[in-house]
C-alpha cells in the first residue's frame, strides 16, 4: 500500500509543471495542501487496512473487504497515471468515478468486517468525490 501511494505521489510531483499550467477551478487546493492531505490519507489508509487485516480470517467478509480495497488503490494509482503523466483529464475522469464508487463500497465491506476501519476509509470516499469533481471541472475548462 506504501507502494502505492508513493507511486502516486511521485507522478504528481514530476507533472506539477503541467499542472500549473491548467485552468483549475477556485476549489483547487494548493499543492502543498495536497501533499499534506495525501499523507493524512495514506495514514487513514494504513490504519483501516492494518484493521481489517488483523481481523479472524473465517469473517465471510474479511476477503471480499480486503478485495474491494486493493482494487480502489489499483484505481487511485491508475487515476494518478492517467491524470498527471498521462496528462489526460477526461480519459481519467471515468477512472476518478468508479474510484469513487469503489472507494465508498471498500469503506462498506470495511465497516461490515471493522466498524473503526469503515469509517478511517470515509476521508477516502470524500477525496475521492472531490478527485472526480476536481477532474471534471479541469476536463470541461481544459477541453
Amino acid at each position: 500500500m506504501a507502494a502505492a501511494l508513493a507511486v502516486q505521489d511521485g507522478i504528481a510531483a514530476s507533472n506539477l509543471r503541467w499542472y500549473a499550467g491548467l485552468l483549475k477551478p477556485t476549489f483547487s487546493p494548493a499543492p502543498w495542501l495536497a501533499a499534506i492531505g495525501s499523507v493524512a490519507l495514506g495514514a487513514a489508509l494504513a490504519g483501516g487496512f492494518y484493521r481489517v487485516l488483523r481481523r479472524p480470517d473465517y469473517l465471510p467478509d474479511r476477503p471480499a473487504a480486503i478485495r474491494v480495497f486493493l482494487i480502489g488503490l489499483a484505481l487511485d494509482v491508475l487515476w494518478s497515471w492517467l491524470f498527471f503523466a498521462g496528462r489526460h483529464p477526461t480519459v481519467a475522469l471515468a477512472v476518478a468515478g468508479a474510484l469513487a464508487v469503489v472507494a465508498a463500497s471498500s469503506a462498506w465491506h470495511f465497516a461490515i468486517v471493522d466498524r473503526r476501519a469503515g469509517l478511517l476509509l470515509g476521508p477516502w470516499v470524500l477525496a475521492a468525490a472531490f478527485a472526480f469533481l476536481l477532474d471534471l471541472s479541469i476536463a470541461l475548462r481544459n477541453g
